[in-house]
């Protein structure tokens, strides 16, 4: 062929064909044939002839998406294929009955999938059935028929195609540079889904891709994709520390508690012409709870996620508040009237409250006092014996002098009186360390008889 055609295809050119065919096996003339590439998004569109066989000569190689479409069928998607370069691939479509409108979402293949396909070709009378099954910590796919391959041919094997519930949403938190794109799924396929990259396609155009982990049947999951410009999230922040919400007395101590609290406002706008539900990932701290009125979508070990419906070319906002119990133990014997009146001035205080107050700090007054008078008596013990040491140290110094017999006779009667009087102090001494004993276990029996919870 002088313009270098050889048997119909360019030479080094990249081409497929197959034939579409109903479920009997009978060809189905005139269906619709759209590839796409998914790296770049450039496709090529062409009609089956009268017995349902369709060629392209000159596509791009690589990963791709087929898509036909008949009146009276079901849409066949097949997506992640891959074309090899330089020859002519074959995939011969099978249509279900039916008329169906879907979205789909598919996921690479996994490595097994991929040996599979690189030693296998779908057979022309109906897409193999695969079953799943958990393997110890893996998951394995079994294809349940036989597959046949002609001689330097391959082709790609599909391992699962069932439809999951997904919605579409525009997810955000505080680590995004912008708002992503994604999709809420949740994995009703009864299988395993591998891990892996994903492509997202709206209305047979390629609207983005990213990466799955496993997902097993009934686990729900967000999948970003692609950014959303249209989307904008401001965020103020306010803190505030709430008055003592509780007091609980029992067994001699006291317990108080207080609220920290955090206000988060999310304010989003959306600049698109359609409505946005967007997810906000608020996240979860250790120690922190959710104010009562507030009931995210889900909980995780991470976020809580607010799903706030923002409808076009208007705002939104969402307010997350959230509590910090702080508790505080006090022993009552340490209680000062200071730290009642604090409680009193922030209406804290209840009449029972007060009376148990009253009774303890009453207690430990008498207690001081007596503390104070016995630590009188000891000071004044402690200065006539240093009294007496001195006058003894004279006594010494006198002996020979004119002075010393007068002296001795002042000294002796001075120290006579002090003999006296440390007897009466040593007696007063023994008297009020008893009294402060008695004090003591007289406030212990207060204490022990006190118990409260107050709550306000």
């Amino acid at each position: 062929m002088g313009s270098g055609v050889a048997g119909g295809v360019l030479t080094g050119a990249t081409g497929l064909e197959g034939t579409v065919k109903d479920p009997s096996g009978a060809a189905i003339p005139n269906a619709k044939v759209t590839v796409r590439n998914e790296e770049t998004g450039a496709s090529q569109t062409t009609r089956a002839d009268s017995g349902g066989h369709y060629r392209f000569e000159n596509i791009q190689p690589g990963n791709s998406a087929l898509f036909v479409e008949s009146p009276g069928f079901q849409r066949f998607s097949l997506t992640s294929i891959y074309l090899g370069v330089g020859r002519m691939n074959e995939i011969h479509p099978t249509l279900s009955l039916g008329s169906t409108e879907t979205v789909n979402v598919t996921a690479a293949p996994s490595p097994l999938a991929t040996s599979m396909a690189s030693l296998s070709r779908a057979m022309e009378e109906e897409q193999p059935e695969a079953e799943g099954k958990g393997v110890g910590e893996l998951f394995e796919y079994d294809i349940k028929q036989n597959v046949t391959i002609g001689k330097n041919q391959s082709a790609l094997v599909p391992i699962l195609q069932a439809r999951i519930d997904a919605e579409k949403v525009t997810l955000w938190n505080e680590d995004s540079e912008q708002a992503l794109r994604a999709l809420w799924i949740t994995n009703t396929s009864g299988e395993t889904l591998d891990a892996g990259s994903i492509n997202v396609l709206e209305s047979e155009t390629f609207a983005g891709q990213g990466l799955l982990d496993a997902v097993h049947a009934g686990e729900k999951r967000l999948l970003s994709y692609a950014a959303d410009p249209a989307v904008r999230v401001k965020v103020d922040e306010d803190s505030s520390e709430r008055p003592v919400s509780k007091v609980v007395i029992y067994k001699g101590v006291m317990v108080t508690t207080r609220q920290q609290r955090e206000k988060k406002t999310y304010r989003i706008s959306n600049s698109d012409v359609a409505v946005r539900q967007v997810i906000i990932e608020h996240p979860a701290r250790a120690g922190w709870k959710l104010a009562d009125d507030l009931k995210p979508e889900e909980s995780s070990a991470s976020f809580h996620r607010f799903k706030v419906k923002v409808e076009p070319k208007q705002s939104a906002e969402i307010v997350v508040e959230e509590y910090h119990p702080e508790i505080t133990e006090l022993a009552l014997t340490t209680l000062t009237s200071d730290q009642v009146a604090v409680l009193t001035e922030q209406k804290r205080v209840t009449p029972a409250m007060e009376q148990a107050f009253r009774r303890v700090l009453d207690q430990k007054t008498a207690i001081a006092n007596l503390e104070a008078q016995l630590k009188g008596r000891q000071q004044e013990i402690e200065g006539i014996g240093t009294d007496q040491t001195r006058l003894r140290e004279n006594m010494k110094a006198l002996k020979g002098s004119a002075e010393e017999r007068a002296l001795l006779q002042r000294y002796t009667r001075q120290l006579d009186a002090q003999e006296d009087r440390l007897a009466a102090l040593r007696s007063q001494v023994s008297d009020l360390a008893e009294k402060r004993e008695q004090a003591g276990g007289r406030l212990d029996q207060i204490m022990s008889e006190i118990s409260l919870n107050e709550t306000f």
